[in-house]
């Protein structure tokens, strides 16, 4: 199969019809794939004119031309819709066995349009062809179940993209897992698929050998990344730790959330430690397709009320929300409840929001007997946090409030002060000592948000972070880190380069250990589309493809009703338990307005001093026929496009000097990282 024919296929489940379209040069040029593709499908449909859960908002999944390609991290797969959480542009993005075999039968894109009658689940065979099936017998299963039942009917090499009970019963944050163990958790897309009767997505195997216009180029460009990606400290520490080193980090920098937000820090989050996960429960290393990172560790609960329950796949995000914002300092109670969120569908970021909220709401007395039915629900109580996500799941009792999402739940029980939300999705707070990630989340498309900004070259003073920020930027981050200085330039090619991940389906944790080394950067993007369609990219047309889906998202954003009071932080409510630093350390607002913030982030993206887009940078990027849906601003003093751009690097081109100090640090952290992990290990062991 050659991957420069993959079409997009439309299943409009209202009339059981299907339909394919081809993907043109051009718009490959324009919009790369995935998250690119995805975008102009979207803001090309009704959605953004219409409820979330009504039948006009559409489905869209989507694969960028890294996957299936063998390039390294090349197996990330995109779902888009309107969020029924933040009414806005929403999107998530999720590993697994999918994305790949998409491609292998054919489709770069599946577009779900429609409602169906009944519950149903689509089957792709490995030729393309697809069938409905119904899917009642299953709706009201658990995502494991629902896999478990695809294989038995159609077999195990079968892939499988599903919701669980959250789905079915519309709880606005519930996710898709793809094959029980890969969660498309933000945003809401399962609830968007439950809205449709859409129990599953199947797509059966397929062995087809990959073709590509350029298969040397391709394999030369992935023997490069694998090379300098054994020699990055990043990759090792992932590798050794996953993301769960940044526990102690973040915790040790005051950087964590914990109980509600009420502080950034505790002493008992040393409970929860990576060490103390990977001596008692881990029991292996696991890698997702096409990477050698391996930054995913299956576990075990080995004893105590949960032994024997197993899985794989934790991170940052999913442990800091289910436990230490929930009080929970224990790990076995962390993977009991992560396994149990996971088989009913839901975000463990926007779960811990709403379940948080009711917890310090009920602390302080603000929530009567009735409203709880008389239960008295308390931080770390893994029992009560387990009743509260059933009740919510089967939006029984209070859960049927918890079910709309922390910002709609906490208006509707009028503890508005105790939320953490921006654009309506649960953030919390962020420290003004990581002002670019602040700004991030401020400006993100989806809403409040740390993976669509992902600013890895200020995220602290580390010299290989130093490196790259020192070439991309000509700066000194050492003397910016903290600032306002710079931040909107920084944000807007931090962003951008986040998009391009995206569309190209690459896993941003995987590569993330690339930039220092000299890789991974515009140029090398540019290098793929030539090797995988023959389109003539240089990396100034992929930069100008990542403006491209961003303008597109936020004109989608300001149809929805986007407006400039949306873009703030929210601020903790300061209560007698609540440290003086604490509050000083997490109050942003004053800084949006300072120069290099906000606003120099909206003059980078051409638009105007409300965020709104405009007909100048529209009509410099090709947008012509978006402007009068886009009700662009005509605004002349707007910096041309072209201008902006001479202000960064697309690559870092590194010097000899700073590779001779790089690979000299390089090697001496990770020898003492194997060597720690070794201790470790022996430790288990004993």
């Amino acid at each position: 199969m050659n991957y420069k024919d993959n079409k997009v296929l439309y299943i409009n489940l209202s009339q059981k019809e299907v339909y394919q379209k081809e993907i043109t040069s051009e718009d490959r040029k324009d919009f790369i794939g995935g998250t690119g593709i995805n975008t102009k499908i979207l803001y090309e449909s009704e959605a953004m004119y219409n409820d979330a859960l009504s039948e006009k908002n559409i489905l869209i999944f989507g694969a960028g031309p890294a996957v299936g390609s063998g390039l390294l991290a090349g197996n990330r797969c995109t779902i888009t819709a309107k969020s029924p959480i933040t009414d806005l542009y929403g999107d998530s993005n999720v590993g697994g066995r999918f994305s790949t075999m998409m491609r292998s039968v054919g489709f770069d894109n599946i577009v779900v349009t429609g409602k169906s009658n009944t519950p149903t689940y689509v089957f792709i065979n490995k030729v393309g062809e697809i069938q409905f099936f119904d899917a009642t017998e299953i709706w009201s299963l658990r995502t494991d179940e629902v896999t478990d039942f695809i294989e038995n009917r159609h077999g195990k090499h079968c892939t499988v993209a599903s919701i669980g009970p959250a789905g079915a019963n519309l709880v606005r944050f519930s996710n898709i897992i793809i094959d029980k163990k890969h969660a498309a958790g933000r945003m809401g897309m399962g609830c968007v698929m439950g809205s449709k009767n859409l129990k599953a997505i199947v797509i059966e195997g397929d062995n087809s050998e990959l073709l590509t216009c350029n298969l040397n180029k391709v394999k030369r460009l992935n023997n490069r990344w694998i090379r300098s990606i054994e020699k990055s400290v990043i990759s090792t520490i992932l590798r050794f730790n996953g993301t769960l080193f940044l526990i102690k980090e973040y915790n040790e920098n005051q950087r964590i959330i914990v109980k509600n937000c009420k502080t950034n820090h505790d002493e008992e989050i040393a409970n929860i430690y990576a060490e103390k996960f990977k001596t008692k429960y881990e029991t292996n290393r696991k890698a997702c397709n096409n990477c050698t990172v391996a930054c995913s560790k299956e576990y075990e609960i080995k004893e105590g009320k949960y032994k024997g329950e197993k899985g794989d796949r934790l991170d940052y995000g999913s442990v800091i929300s289910v436990g230490s914002n929930l009080g929970v300092f224990d790990w076995s109670g962390i993977i009991h409840l992560k396994i149990l969120i996971d088989h009913l569908g839901l975000d463990t970021i926007e779960l811990s929001g709403v379940l948080a909220l009711v917890l310090e709401c009920q602390e302080r007395g603000f929530l009567s007997k009735e409203v709880v039915n008389g239960k008295i629900y308390k931080f770390g109580n893994v029992e009560d946090i387990e009743e509260l996500i059933y009740m919510l799941v089967n939006r029984k009792g209070i859960g049927n409030t918890l079910a709309e999402g922390t910002y709609r739940a906490a208006n509707i029980l009028n503890v508005s002060d105790y939320i953490f939300c921006i654009k309506k999705s649960m953030s919390g707070p962020l420290s003004k000592r990581r002002l670019a990630w602040a700004l991030g989340y401020i400006t993100s498309t989806r809403g409040g948000d740390h993976l669509k900004n992902f600013p890895f070259t200020t995220l602290s003073c580390g010299y290989f972070a130093q490196l790259v920020s020192k070439y991309i930027f000509n700066v000194d981050p050492q003397k910016i880190v903290s600032n306002p200085e710079d931040k909107g330039r920084i944000v807007w090619w931090h962003e951008n380069y986040k998009y391009i991940v995206d569309a190209m389906g690459l896993c941003a944790f995987a590569i993330q250990g690339l930039p220092s080394t000299g890789n991974a950067y515009f140029q090398d993007f540019a290098d793929i589309m030539n090797a995988m369609y023959e389109i003539e990219m240089t990396d100034e047309d992929v930069f100008r493809a990542a403006e491209r889906i961003y303008q597109l998202q936020n004109s989608f954003n300001i149809n929805c009703g986007l407006k400039i009071e949306d873009y703030r932080w929210p601020e903790r409510k300061k209560d007698a338990d609540i440290s003086d630093e604490y509050i000083e350390d997490i109050s942003i607002n004053n800084l949006l307005k300072v120069q290099g913030m906000l606003l120099d982030y909206f003059l980078y993206r051409g638009l105007t001093v409300e965020g709104k887009p405009t007909t100048k940078r529209f009509l410099e990027l090709g947008l012509n026929k978006y402007i009068e849906r886009a009700n662009t601003i005509q605004l002349e003093d707007v910096k041309l496009f072209k201008e902006r751009l001479s202000t960064v690097n697309l690559n870092a081109k590194i010097k000899m000097r700073d590779k001779i100090k790089r690979n000299f640090l390089a090697a001496l952290i990770r020898r003492k990282i194997k060597k720690t992990d070794q201790e470790e290990r022996n430790d288990k062991v004993q």
